[in-house]
Order: C-alpha cells, then structure tokens, then sequence
C-alpha cells in the first residue's frame, strides 16, 4: 500500500478546505461581503497559513473573493451588471435547450427530470437550501444533455455555476414540473415558451427579493446585490 507524503496530504487539506468554504459562499452561508481572515480559517480547519492562503487563491480564481490588503478576503458582491448580464445569457441558453430537446429527448430522460422536479408550494428552507440547489443544478444539465450537444452542455454548466448564489436567493418550486409537461407534449414552442417563463420569474425574483422592488427600479449599474456589508 502506498503511502501518502506531506505534499499530497497538504493538497489533500487544501482540496477540503477549499471546497467547503465555496460551498458556504455558493450557498449563502458566507454572503456577499464577508470578511475572510487567515488566521480565523487557519484554526478553524486547524491548517497552516500556507494551506490556507491556496485555498483562498483558488477561490480568487473562480471570482467569489477579492483580495483586501491587510483585511483579509471579501467575499465578492453580486453587482446589477452580473445578474443581467447571466441572465441575458441564460435566456439565449436555456431556449436553445427546451428547443433541442424536445425532438431529441428519452422517455426515461424525462421520467428522470420529473422525478427531479419538487411540486409547487413546497417550502424551501435556508437549512435545505444546498439539496434544493443541487437538484436544480441535475435537472438543467439532464435536460442540456438530452440536446446531445456536449458544448451547450459545457455552456449551461458554467452558467449554472455563476449562477448559484442567485439560484439560492430565488428558487421556488414547481416551474420544472411545467418545463416537463411541455417537454413531453412534444410541442416546440411550448417547451420554449415553459422554460422561457421559468428564466424570467427566477431573474424578477432576485430582483424583487434583493432590491424590494421591480426589475425596472432605478438602481445603478454596477451597484452591489445581496446587501453586502464588509466588517474589519
């Protein structure tokens, strides 16, 4: 049996690390503006400095912190430019998807992407909230896959994963069951229209839920979401 050195142990370390603190912050559970400390993490996980730093690197990689001289991290802010921006984008995506799929999906993809789909008025708990995001995330890429196109596929991916902490501010369930029933009446323009009405009440949700008002309210671009309040 091989054993592992101290470097794959550290990697090791720093791979954890690094995972749970993104899902914290995809998740919410770390909200726009927090303030990340090295030493605080370091006994947090019990780790060195140096583990800790790379975790953090990695998560500068992925956009979710910014770097604060002498702060610490800042858990990056979701700004108005993103969420139009990624849901400009979703849009074009996601119609794509419903249009593709619907001459080309399985039977068994679409019993898949119903047992997938949570009935409406089912109450989504913050508690919960990472089981509901998971799911959301298997019935979008299953759908995309069943376009059998693996680069729309890749695209809806990384949407999705920009998308995460918007997806954890407003899902609300039922819209997929309708995405399927349009789905399986093998209508085109139904299952574009189901998936097109799903997109738009997720986007004028944040807005509603994060602004307190309307899409077309008059805040600037650029201006941060999610009430971000960085404390030293």
């Amino acid at each position: 049996m091989q054993r592992r050195g101290p470097r794959s142990a550290k990697t090791s370390k720093k791979d954890r690390i690094y995972r749970t603190l993104r899902q914290e912050v995809l998740t919410l559970a770390l909200p726009p503006g927090a303030i990340l400390v090295e030493g605080a993490l370091s006994r947090r996980y019990r780790a060195g400095r140096p583990t800790i730093r790379e975790a953090l690197a990695l998560l500068q990689q992925d956009g979710l912190l910014i770097a604060m001289p002498r702060r610490g991290y800042l858990v990056a802010p979701i700004t108005m430019d993103d969420v139009q921006e990624l849901f400009e984008l979703r849009l074009i995506l996601e119609s794509a998807v419903a249009r593709l799929a619907v001459s080309r999906i399985t039977s068994a993809e679409l019993d898949h992407l119903a047992a997938l789909s949570d009935p409406p008025h089912v109450v989504v708990e913050p508690r919960k909230i990472r089981r509901f995001i998971d799911r959301n995330r298997e019935f979008h890429i299953g759908l995309a896959r069943a376009t059998r196109n693996e680069r729309l596929v890749r695209l809806v991916e990384r949407t999705l994963d920009e998308m995460t902490r918007l997806v954890a501010v407003a899902y609300e369930t039922g819209e997929h069951v309708r995405v399927v029933e349009a789905l399986r009446s093998g209508d085109e323009q139904r299952a574009v229209t189901a998936m097109t009405e799903h997109v738009l009440m997720t986007r004028e949700r944040v807005f509603k839920r994060e602004l307190g008002r309307p899409l077309d309210g008059d805040r600037p671009p650029g201006s941060p979401l999610l009430n971000p309040d960085p404390r030293p």
